[in-house]
């Protein structure tokens, strides 16, 4: 193939077969990009040559010193080393932080780090100080008992949310005044109770009574927990089978199973007192909409009151629709963490979480909670 080109190829006394053929000699190197095995001669800047040898097209530079690699035609693929390897040696490394630029590996607050770098896994383990009190993932439930007028009052033994993963409860006594409550105390685990626990509970016994006629007061406990994920927002109210009377309210956006044994069959509500022949059980699973409605009527706006709590706003905003009639979940949700985990080889393992590496994964525990036949599914409709 032709790598000859004749820049000057008329003249009033050439040859005109002479200056046909070096015309036709200049189309065949341009048409061929002056391909062949050696260098062209004349060579000029921007100048394209296929290096038949080497297989891979080049470009002459702007100083007309140097071939350019482009194009590797056996391994089908560009060239970079030539074109920019350069803008890479001039790139701006390590450059302050908001400011654009290459960065190398390393462990500093303005270096890049690798794919595999601990850093990037979800797995690993917090730094010390890491986990502050607002990216603690924890919930709030609460459980309430209706007291009653008399010398005696009444009391009652109740499941609390959140269980072996909660912090210590607090206690809320409403006081109408004018001398309506006579008294009302709550114990962790008072004295003995007539409920047979199969599984470890956190029980809380709340007491109340008053001297008012037609008064009945409730006295509130609530405790905050470490959650498990709030899939489904459980209210269960005991009453009394009769006169429809509410006992005792229960909220939480976890069943009382969580952290109280992780077996729906052993804590399959919250109420100690419950009598089938006395008592009837409803649950409901308000939506997480109508949840943050609710949530938004607990805070007070007035520095001098505190905010109240959930079940506080849906004993006195909220009543149960009769009507009702929905469907009890079946969405598995989490119950608590595994007792044992699998090794390496698949072995079953104590799990034990005082000793985790930083990339062992436990996927915590999710059931479908069953729906005890005595139970009824019911919503909530405003007063």
């Amino acid at each position: 193939m032709s790598q000859t080109f004749t820049d000057d190829c008329y003249a009033g006394g050439h040859v005109a077969a002479t200056d046909l053929t070096n015309m036709e000699a200049n189309f065949a190197a341009l048409k061929s990009a002056f391909s062949g095995a050696t260098t062209p001669a004349n060579t000029v800047a921007g100048m394209w040559w296929f290096d038949t040898t080497a297989n891979i097209l080049k470009l002459r530079n702007e100083a007309n010193s140097a071939w350019l690699s482009v194009w590797d035609f056996a391994n089908n693929k560009p060239i970079l080393a030539n074109n920019v390897s350069a803008d890479f040696a001039a790139a701006l490394k390590d450059p302050a932080a908001g400011t654009a630029g290459l960065r190398t590996l390393g462990t500093t607050a303005v270096k890049a780090c690798a794919g595999n770098d601990a850093r990037l896994s979800d797995t690993r383990t917090p730094i010390d100080a890491s986990v502050t009190q607002a990216k603690l993932k924890t919930s709030q439930g609460a459980v309430s008992h209706t007291g009653t007028r008399g010398a005696t009052g009444s009391g009652a033994h109740y499941t609390l949310p959140g269980g072996e993963y909660g912090f210590y409860p607090q206690i809320k006594l409403i006081d109408p005044g004018e001398g309506r409550w006579s008294i009302g105390q709550a114990y962790i685990m008072k004295g003995a109770t007539s409920t047979n626990y199969s599984s470890y509970a956190t029980v809380i016994y709340l007491y109340a009574r008053t001297n008012h006629e037609s008064y009945t007061g409730i006295i509130y406990a609530q405790q905050r927990y470490v959650t498990s994920s709030g899939e489904i927002h459980w209210i269960f109210v005991l009453r009394d089978k009769i006169t429809k009377q509410t006992i005792s309210t229960y909220q939480a956006p976890d069943h009382p199973c969580f952290g109280n044994g992780g077996k729906p069959s052993l804590v399959p509500h919250p109420f100690g007192n419950y009598d089938e022949t006395k008592h009837e059980l409803i649950v409901i699973n308000p939506t997480l909409a109508e949840i943050e409605q609710m949530e938004l009527e607990t805070i007070v706006d007035d520095e001098t009151e505190p905010d109240k709590d959930l079940l506080e706003i849906i004993t006195e905003n909220y009543e149960i629709d009769e009507n009702s009639n929905p469907a009890w979940p079946s969405k598995p949700v989490t119950v608590g963490l595994p007792k044992h985990i699998k090794d390496k080889t698949g072995k079953k393992i104590l799990a034990d979480y005082r000793f985790m590496g930083k990339n062992d994964v436990v996927e915590p525990v999710k059931k479908v909670i069953p729906k005890p036949s005595y139970i009824k599914c019911k919503s909530l409709k405003r007063k």
